[in-house]
């Protein structure tokens, strides 16, 4: 499971098993930030919270003063009302007011992530304390990134509305002891496999004048053939295309869903690239898939790639309206053949009349011809 959909799940049920409260987040933002990328994403008029994690480690929450309000109106008077926000101080009674949700989505969250190689990067993390400003969060900041979810969060059906964040750092953790190479065995290997690979993808090539190009611009729409979900080209960075595949999303992010090279007709560096990956073990052939912009988890179906939805309402089924005009062919008439043809050409009167024997030595046979002079 992707970490933005454990997350989603884990704050929902949270919600539920907690105070029977309807937790529905829309979305999850993800991104990596380093210290100062934190710090501008901290607001002053937010709730902070500490989060304690293994060995030391300090990850930070903010929660919105919406969802705050919800949270605690369910805790107090059992029910999310719409009235005004306050704008108070915060106090460390109203960081106390989120632990329960924090703690148990935390633990929700890493269950989620029962086979997620990312797991062990969130396990540990609990409620601290409150802080009083961003400040006072920059301060308490070590880890070089880290890495952050933003959830759309509402409450009771759109009563409370609002955004809950988590900051957590990218820890460097130990390699497992089974999972050393021997000594002086592949002394470059774990060098190699950090080099960044980009990978293009290609969802269709589309021929137009260079007039029309130049005039381009956003909010333009382009026709794309039906054939383009099928299509899409996987592309190194030298040009060369690696694989081909096919698109559809997962958890809400566009995905490929990889179908390498079955011969060496589309290239050797496509059967190469597949004989690579595949020796690795990080990829089947059958079922690889790539994520574009996010994480991405092995739930992808035929009905995924089916949903895409592209600006313009761009969709896989064919418009009749597009195909050329074309008569119906009808072969029950009786008419085998006439028009402009000097008359109607009745072919089943050959086999009648013996003119013609369509047998296997028919080239062969002998043929006498009378010629007058």
């Amino acid at each position: 499971m992707s970490t933005a959909k454990a997350l989603r799940r884990a704050l929902a049920r949270t919600a539920e098993d907690a105070w029977s409260l309807v937790l529905v987040c829309s979305g999850v933002q993800l991104d990596l930030l380093d210290q100062d990328g934190v710090v501008a994403a901290l607001r002053p008029d937010t709730l902070l919270i500490v989060l304690d994690g293994p060995g030391g480690a300090i990850g930070l929450a903010q929660v919105d003063r919406e969802i705050l309000t919800g949270v605690t109106e369910i805790q107090t008077i059992q029910q999310v009302t719409k009235m005004p926000v306050d704008t108070r101080p915060l106090t460390h009674t109203d960081a106390a007011m989120m632990a329960p949700l924090l703690d148990g989505a935390l633990a929700e969250f890493v269950e989620n992530l029962a086979e997620n190689p990312l797991r062990p990067q969130f396990e540990g993390y609990r409620f601290g304390a409150m802080l009083e400003d961003p400040r006072s969060a920059s301060l308490l900041l070590d880890a070089a990134e880290y890495r952050t979810f933003h959830a759309e969060v509402d409450l009771a059906l759109g009563r409370r509305t609002g955004t809950v964040s988590l900051f957590l750092p990218d820890r460097v953790l130990a390699a497992p002891e089974d999972g050393k190479p021997a000594p002086g065995a592949e002394p470059h290997r774990e060098a190699m496999l950090n080099v960044p690979a980009r990978l293009d993808c290609i969802l269709s090539r589309v021929r137009m004048p260079l007039v029309k190009a130049e005039a381009l611009k956003a909010g333009d729409l382009i026709t794309l053939p039906a054939a383009a979900l099928d299509g899409v080209e996987i592309v190194a960075a030298n040009g060369a295309v690696v694989a081909g595949g096919r698109l559809g999303q997962m958890n809400g992010a566009r995905a490929v869903r990889i179908n390498w090279p079955k011969s060496t007709g589309t290239g050797a560096m496509a059967a190469a690239g597949a004989d690579a990956m595949t020796s690795q073990g990080g990829f089947d052939e059958a079922d690889a898939a790539l994520a574009i912009g996010a994480e991405t988890e092995a739930e992808f179906s035929a009905d995924d790639a089916g949903s895409v939805d592209f600006p313009g309402g761009f969709t896989e089924e064919v418009d009749d309206d597009l195909l050329p005009d074309l008569p119906p062919l009808d072969f029950e008439d009786g008419d085998d053949f006439g028009g402009d043809f000097g008359g109607d050409f009745d072919a089943a009167a050959l086999e009648d009349d013996g003119a013609v024997d369509a047998d296997e030595d028919f080239a062969a046979a002998t043929m006498d011809f009378d010629f007058e002079t």
